[in-house]
């Protein structure tokens, strides 16, 4: 269904060129801002997603947490406007956690806003639980991993 390809020279222009929907920028960080954030965090991988026919469809930034080694963490995921509905968020949060258990973490975390309802909905549904604890303005969840 999906595929992640690491940003590089020919992919970044267009993956900052992704359509957010005007509601959702409250919810998600632009993606030319991820990316720069990335260089000052090593252990972070950003992928842009593409679909079965190749198109670019969303962004995801994730990898070994800085502050906690066993800690894997998912930092940004966005789904292209015009592109939502079609599971690919579910699809690229279900290769990022095939990706954290085959490097051998047992816990992956990620942070959201707390009304982002339609993110909360994905999370709980493939098995993240909120910690109560809050990073910055955004919810904690994570998930263990078998």
């Amino acid at each position: 269904m999906i595929h992640l390809v690491e940003v590089n020279q020919d992919n970044w222009q267009e993956c900052i060129k992704l359509p957010t929907l005007a509601e959702d920028t409250q919810f998600v960080a632009p993606n030319v801002y991820s990316i720069a954030e990335s260089k000052f965090y090593p252990k972070a991988k950003v992928c842009c997603v593409y679909n079965d026919e190749d198109a670019m469809v969303g962004f995801v930034m994730y990898g070994q947490d800085e502050d906690d080694d066993a800690l894997f963490w998912v930092d940004r995921l966005m789904i292209a406007e015009g592109q939502r509905d079609k599971g690919y968020g579910r699809a690229v949060l279900t290769a990022v956690l095939a990706e954290a258990q085959q490097r051998g973490f047992k816990l992956i975390g990620l942070s959201t806003k707390p009304d982002n309802a339609r993110a909360i909905h994905l999370y709980e549904s493939l098995g993240f639980h909120a910690t109560g604890e809050m990073t910055g303005r955004e919810a904690i969840y994570t998930r263990t991993l078998p």
